[in-house]
């Protein structure tokens, strides 16, 4: 009897469901995609949505904690994702392009444990690791003989992305790890009309290593981006004369190593002589491009308006490299970036006459960071430096507003900041 039950025990403990956090997950990738879109007509479109979407090694569940987990892209992964759309009217017969919406995707390595109920589950020990990759997300629309209205363009690529409600301990290796080598990632969208637009919107962005972690990060954690490029840009052209463009708003934005922790970094049982947060970003050249360009004819360009709820910024173009904001420091943090270059960019011009090309509510924000801590309280240990931030590189935030008329309701803002630690 006493052996029936105790092998009855076993067997229905193994045949139990496994719990969750004792699942191991582990990914490769080496592979090319291409997601690719075209449409190519000679008059009107109306309610015309691209879509183009690139993703490898994703996980994503709501139901339960993950023990390991493992993720390797490498040997010249490559994911593409392009929408074109063209359009030709004639000098008597203009063609109009309503409600066009165009959105270029490529994720690779990504782990999403949260929920829409606000439960998120937690996480042992994650590694993504991605080596000889590249990304490219391009959208272009081009009108001849043409006027357009609510146009709205979106190039978005990822490279290592995490979120989690704990980060647990693991005594082996890093417990968080996020490293990204030899790798590119390309972000464009590109409008060119010559009759006229009204209401468009183009956003690129660049992400490398970003990782946000709801409650504690109890081990450590380690983001590397080496050798790496980051380049978003966005133009719109409007080239006839008579015709303007109304309400512009282009968004140029890279970030490499993002860490958000809302709740302690205690690093229990982790490195006692290494920092338990650890962001190190090691150079190429041209690491990070943000740039927006817009060229308008003589009725000019204007932004949105204004209003109470939203803060319009017409050009905005953002590089960030190594952001950490933690609710509680526990324990060191080490912040490092060499050889780098951060060139952010906005730029407007006027062609031909500008007797009339007026511009109006228009705002430009060019802006680089590089070694960012936002801390809700900051630990005290004796005999070690908490807070370490090393940078090294150039930075180059640049705005400019050529060939207009009258200016009104205009501000240009160029920021460079380099090693910052600030409260929350």
């Amino acid at each position: 009897m006493t052996k029936f039950l105790t092998t009855t025990a076993i067997a229905t403990i193994l045949a139990m469901p496994a719990v969750a956090e004792q699942t191991d997950i582990s990914q490769t990738v080496k592979a090319l995609q291409l997601a690719l879109n075209t449409i190519d007509i000679s008059d009107d479109a109306t309610n015309v949505s691209q879509a183009g979407i690139n993703a490898a090694n994703i996980i994503s569940i709501d139901f339960g904690s993950l023990d390991d987990v493992e993720q390797l892209a490498e040997d010249r992964m490559k994911q593409i994702s392009k929408n074109d759309f063209e359009t030709e009217g004639t000098f008597g017969n203009n063609a109009l392009l309503s409600n066009v919406s165009q959105s270029g995707t490529n994720v690779l390595n990504s782990i999403d444990l949260t929920s829409d109920t606000g439960t998120s589950y937690d996480l042992n020990q994650l590694s993504q690791k991605i080596d000889d990759a590249s990304q490219k997300a391009v959208n272009d629309i081009d009108i001849r003989n043409g006027t357009s209205l609510d146009i709205d363009q979106d190039a978005t690529n990822v490279m290592n992305m995490a979120a989690m409600d704990d980060m647990l301990e693991d005594a082996w290796g890093a417990d968080l790890l996020q490293t990204v080598d030899d790798s590119s990632q390309k972000a464009s969208n590109k409008f060119d009309v010559d009759l006229g637009v009204e209401n468009i919107a183009q956003d690129a962005v660049n992400v490398m290593n970003l990782a946000e972690v709801e409650d504690d990060l109890k081990g450590d954690s380690f983001q590397m981006v080496e050798d790496s490029t980051q380049s978003a840009t966005n133009s719109a052209f409007d080239t006839e004369i008579g015709a303007s463009i109304e309400n512009l708003m282009q968004s140029a934005v890279n970030i490499a190593n993002s860490l958000d922790v809302g709740g302690s970094s205690p690093n229990v049982g982790g490195s006692v002589s290494g920092a338990s947060i650890k962001q190190i970003y090691k150079g190429y050249g041209s690491d990070q491009l943000a740039s927006n360009f817009v060229k308008f004819s003589t009725e000019g360009v204007t932004g949105p308006m204004p209003d109470s709820n939203s803060d319009y910024i017409d050009q905005s173009a953002l590089n960030a490299i190594n952001l950490a904001t933690v609710s509680n420091v526990g324990w060191t943090i080490s912040q490092s970036a060499r050889h780098v270059d951060q060139v952010a960019m906005n730029n407007a011009q006027g062609i031909g006459s500008s007797i009339n090309a007026d511009v109006t509510n228009f705002d430009q924000s060019a802006t680089n960071v590089g070694n960012i801590l936002s801390a809700g309280s900051l630990p005290d240990i004796s005999g070690m430096t908490e807070v370490s931030q090393n940078f090294t590189g150039f930075q180059m935030a640049q705005n400019g507003l050529i060939g207009a008329d009258d200016l009104s309701s205009v501000t240009q803002a160029a920021t460079n900041v380099i090693n910052s630690v600030s409260g929350l």
